[in-house]
């Protein structure tokens, strides 16, 4: 269907067992004209005044599916639980560069989704007229950060819920090894420490030069929160690099994803010994601060409950 886009994007691409898989579908008309979309095989009815994306058109397959859950395994499940296709649908009439969409917890039609893997799901409405790209949703325990360094190691939990484009960045790297080896470049004395830099020198990013979008969020910068850093022009630049703060630092709030908090006692002593390392003028330890590992591990069971 020439400019017609099916749009379907995860609210988060990381979710953890027995959470909600939210799916964001839409459907945009990229033409200068308007169009209007029915459901194949029912009898189309007048729309109410207002009205997001109906079920019924998201479920819009006709005799071909409309949502298509593949596993790691190959195995493809098309047909949704609970849902029949009603005999009367509303239409839908889309302004010209409009769009129109919702949101559902895919796992009230697909209860595969309520089980750990790597899922890759596709959306295909109004009888296959209009293809989505395929999106991918990991479904796994929620895993917290240990990072190994000479000083001890620094525990941090993850806030899955506030920034789920950075956790699902910082898992990626520290599963690829990527920040093993590297070293904390940075300490500005009472204020932060700063490190994961490819470079070694706060000037490196990724190695496949991928930013993440920024996330704003409510959480507060305090003893042992965890942001990413930034280029000072750019909020969308967050890459690989990350700073641990010493102490509160209001003015950072809403300026830096905040997406971990340390935990534990070892970890604050830990924040301590990188903190005190002596530095030269422009803040670059006098020894190397090396980040040894940074391992990946089931949280603790009392935060499987929100945002914990």
């Amino acid at each position: 269907m020439p400019g017609l886009k099916a749009v379907l994007r995860p609210v988060s691409p990381q979710v953890p067992i027995g959470q909600p898989v939210w799916i964001r579908f839409a459907v945009e008309n990229t033409t200068h004209e308007s169009v209007t979309l029915t459901v194949p095989g029912t009898e189309p009815e007048i729309p109410p005044p207002e009205m997001g994306l109906p079920l019924a058109h998201i479920f819009s397959g006709g005799s071909a599916p409309s949502i298509i859950v593949s596993t790691e395994s190959g195995r493809r499940i098309e047909e949704p639980v609970g849902y029949r296709t009603p005999p009367r649908c509303p239409i839908l009439l889309l302004a010209p560069y409009s769009a129109v969409g919702t949101q559902l917890d895919l796992r009230e039609f697909f209860p595969i989704l309520r089980g750990a893997g790597q899922y890759r799901i596709t959306w295909q409405p109004y009888g296959g007229a209009v293809n989505s790209e395929t999106m991918v949703v990991n479904i796994a325990p929620l895993k917290q950060a240990e990072i190994v360094t000479d000083e001890g190691v620094i525990t941090m939990k993850l806030f899955y819920d506030d920034a789920p484009g950075h956790v699902a960045n910082f898992l990626e790297l520290a599963k690829s090894g990527f920040y093993n080896g590297k070293t904390f470049h940075r300490i500005a004395p009472g204020y932060m420490i700063q490190g994961g830099c490819s470079r070694g020198d706060g000037t490196g990013i990724r190695l496949d030069g991928k930013r993440i979008a920024a996330e704003p969020n409510g959480r507060r910068h305090q003893k042992g929160t965890v942001s990413m850093a930034l280029l000072e022009d750019d909020p969308n630049s967050a890459s690989c690099q990350f700073f641990i703060c010493y102490t509160e630092q209001r003015d950072w709030d809403g300026r830096y994803t905040v997406f971990g908090q340390l935990v534990g006692d070892e970890s604050m002593s830990t924040l301590d010994k990188v903190m005190a390392t002596p530095i030269d003028d422009a803040g670059r330890p006098l020894r190397l601060l090396y980040i040894r590992s940074v391992r990946i591990v089931d949280a603790p069971a009392e935060g499987m409950a929100g945002s914990w």
